[in-house]
């Protein structure tokens, strides 16, 4: 592994002109299936608790045969839709400039195989990340082509991310719910 990040010389990579045009197309149909498939899997993986919680509320329990309401499917999707608005030009800087460039042909490998992965995952029952699945077909797209292509640092930084963000929104959940438990037994005990 590379202890520095590689030159722009090193990431640098063109497709001819004829390849360029012919993905160019084909990389916004595998876009449209990528985004099908994260809309769908991700939506389902963000509000599948706050279902749960719903259908609880609504019927004492949760069954496998309540349907979802579309509401909360809407909220799930305005949520999304909010996060690629605030933040989805950084994310695309970072994947598709910072960690590997990416050219139309390697952009249509990327989007195919992620959401080939994602729709499988999720046909099957298997909650996947899409960010997880996209980041890996960068990172191995970028070191097929070549080794230096990969800003190794970069990635080490995210995958330690995805370790950190559970426990530390677990530790933050448990601080807000020890807050709450605390104001409603100084309610309790005032009366």
């Amino acid at each position: 592994v590379p202890s520095e990040a590689p030159t722009a010389e090193e990431k640098e990579e063109k497709d001819s002109a004829e390849v360029h045009l012919l993905f160019h197309f084909l990389q916004v149909l595998t876009a449209c299936f990528g985004s099908f498939a994260h809309g769908g899997n991700d939506v389902s993986n963000a509000i599948g608790p706050l279902v749960a919680l719903w259908l609880i509320y609504q019927q004492g329990g949760v069954t496998q045969e309540a349907a979802t309401p579309v509401w909360l499917l809407f909220y799930g999707g305005v949520g999304i839709c909010t996060g690629l608005w605030v933040w989805g030009r950084r994310v695309i800087q970072t994947m598709g400039k910072d960690l590997t460039p990416i050219t139309p042909s390697s952009g249509f490998t990327i989007e195919l195989a992620s959401a080939f992965t994602v729709v499988i995952a999720s046909n099957i029952g298997l909650p996947v990340s899409t960010t997880h699945c996209k980041v890996g077909s960068v990172v191995a797209v970028g070191w097929i082509r070549s080794r230096k292509a990969v800003d190794w640092r970069l990635f080490r930084n995210i995958f330690v991310a995805w370790f950190v963000t559970v426990p530390v929104a677990g530790l933050f959940s448990a601080a807000i719910m020890a807050l709450l438990m605390y104001i409603c037994g100084l309610f309790s005990s005032s009366r």
